[in-house]
């Protein structure tokens, strides 16, 4: 009993072993057959891909330059027309001769009126000796330097003397004075005028009374005594001196 069921099963084994090579043989055969035909389709898929572009070569060529249009020619103005001639004017028509009147009765009058003798000329004055009259020398005026040297001199010196009015700097008033100063010959100040006013009256007597406080701490130098002379001297009014 054993023995009979060995060999059947030795036997069903031996067919199983077949079949599996058959299998595998088949499935060699069938992967061969593909390549194959893989192999044969693969130049006719090349051919049916499209063809790639290749756009053509750019090709450029130089235009000829277009010719400049001709310059319009320009006639020459027609030749202005000659003037005609001036008219002759009418010759004027000949004056009629005026009436000779009658001259006797007035050459008898003459004649018989009797002729008054004619009065001597006068004696002619003697002539008068000419004398040559030397005329006025003008006075040489103050040397301008010296004049400019004194200037500036008051000018610092009354600086020291300058107040600002305490009205004016309460009200915020600024202005310029512009005075005018006269020396006499004597050297002595004459007068003191404003010549510019700053448009207030208490900035403008202060800035007299300034000139006048200096000047009498300053002397007018001998270059310039002897010569009446004037100053014009400016003086300014800031809040923020």
């Amino acid at each position: 009993m054993h023995t009979g069921e060995s060999l059947a099963g030795a036997a069903g084994a031996g067919l199983g072993d077949d079949r599996r090579l058959r299998l595998l043989w088949r499935a060699l055969l069938a992967s061969l057959a593909l390549h194959a035909l893989l192999l044969a389709l693969l130049p006719m898929l090349k051919e049916a891909q499209p063809s790639r572009f290749v756009p053509p070569p750019l090709m450029a060529h130089i235009a000829k330059p277009k010719p400049l249009p001709a310059p319009p020619i320009v006639e020459p103005p027609p030749p202005a027309p000659a003037p005609r001639p001036a008219a002759k004017a009418p010759r004027p028509a000949p004056a009629l001769a005026a009436p000779v009147l009658a001259v006797e009765p007035a050459k008898q009058a003459l004649e018989a009126a009797p002729v008054a003798p004619a009065a001597p000329p006068p004696p002619a004055p003697p002539p008068a000796a000419a004398r040559a009259e030397p005329a006025p020398t003008a006075l040489a005026g103050p040397d301008p330097a010296s004049v400019a040297r004194f200037r500036l001199e008051l000018m610092e010196l009354a600086r020291r003397y300058k107040r600002y009015p305490r009205i004016a700097q309460d009200n915020n008033w600024e202005g310029r004075v512009e005075l005018r100063i006269a020396y006499a010959e004597t050297g002595a100040m004459s007068s003191v005028t404003v010549k510019r006013s700053a448009g207030r009256a208490v900035l403008d007597e202060e800035a007299q009374a300034m000139i006048r406080s200096a000047q009498a701490q300053v002397a007018v130098p001998p270059a310039l005594r002897g010569r009446a002379f004037t100053l014009e001297i400016p003086v300014e009014f800031s809040l923020k001196d």
